[in-house]
């Protein structure tokens, strides 16, 4: 082991040792998700590496590649070769987000996007969101079950969420409860007029602003349709959550549908008719 790999955390960072290189979870997490991958040899020219390491290295690149763009859904990334003031050959690898990302209720910023990653700032987080994130990328490298702590891995729900009130906020609560990633799925405005034939009082971009602010979200993406099989297909989802009003009557999905109790005497739909009559909301 050289100098490198102990000043970067090893062992305690490592989330996948490989026979050449060992690949870490970066001690400051200028973004999240951030890693270094540093190959064991002692030797601080890249050029100089073994020709078993650097065919191991085009190997794992795409790996690590497609891990973290499946758990954090990056919009790019960055491998960067230094090599100042740790000598040993290693790149870091820094996923980019043009908006910041919610892990745990932790909100996670890329404050150098969109230009180079910003290496004097990180998102000074808690040990206790270091430890749950290195956890959770160290389980998905070496292909273990994801902890217990959350039920299923990536969980979907959706809805139109105009007039947002206290429903969508159980709903949206109680699914991040179970999942490490929620995904939640927005109708667009073309959709809610192709199914309910009229317009939502709110835009879509404006809703989405509004659910991408909630804490327990992870990512917002449009609903076109309501194929839910094509959805649990793009995201990779584990489970859908939905209000058990809909039970009886929710498409068959390839995935866990799991039903939350329907927040009793609230609706958009019931709060838009009392705002066009001029009534008061009344709620037990």
């Amino acid at each position: 082991m050289n100098d490198t790999l102990i000043k970067l955390g090893y062992p305690l960072t490592l989330v996948k040792e490989y026979k050449h290189w060992c690949l870490l979870f970066r001690p400051k997490q200028i973004t999240l998700g951030s890693l270094v991958l540093v190959c064991k040899e002692d030797t601080i020219e890249f050029s100089r590496i073994s020709s078993a390491s650097f065919e191991e290295y085009t190997k794992i690149l795409p790996i690590i590649e497609e891990k973290l763009k499946f758990l954090f859904n990056y919009d790019k990334i960055n491998h960067l070769m230094l090599m100042m003031n740790d000598p040993h050959v290693h790149f870091h690898i820094i996923p980019r987000y043009a908006n910041s990302k919610n892990f745990n209720g932790y909100i996670f910023q890329d404050l150098g996007w969109p230009t180079i990653p910003d290496f004097s700032q990180d998102n000074q987080i808690p040990s206790n969101i270091f430890n749950q994130v290195l956890q959770f990328i160290s389980v998905s490298f070496n292909d273990c079950k994801i902890p217990s702590i959350k039920k299923y891995n990536r969980v979907y729900t959706t809805g139109v969420f105009d007039l947002f009130h206290p429903g969508h906020l159980n709903i949206i609560k109680q699914s991040k409860e179970i999942a490490h990633y929620l995904i939640v799925g927005i109708s667009t405005d073309e959709l809610v007029w192709h199914c309910k034939n009229k317009r939502p009082i709110i835009p879509f971009e404006e809703r989405k602003k509004i659910i991408s602010s909630i804490i327990y979200v992870d990512e917002v993406v449009p609903q076109f349709d309501k194929d839910k099989q094509a959805a649990v297909n793009k995201y990779k989802i584990d489970a859908i959550t939905v209000g058990d009003d809909w039970k009886g009557r929710y498409p068959p999905v390839s995935c866990k549908v799991i039903y939350f109790p329907y927040t009793k005497f609230v609706s958009s739909t019931s709060m838009r008719e009392n705002i066009q009559s001029g009534k008061t909301i009344d709620t037990p």
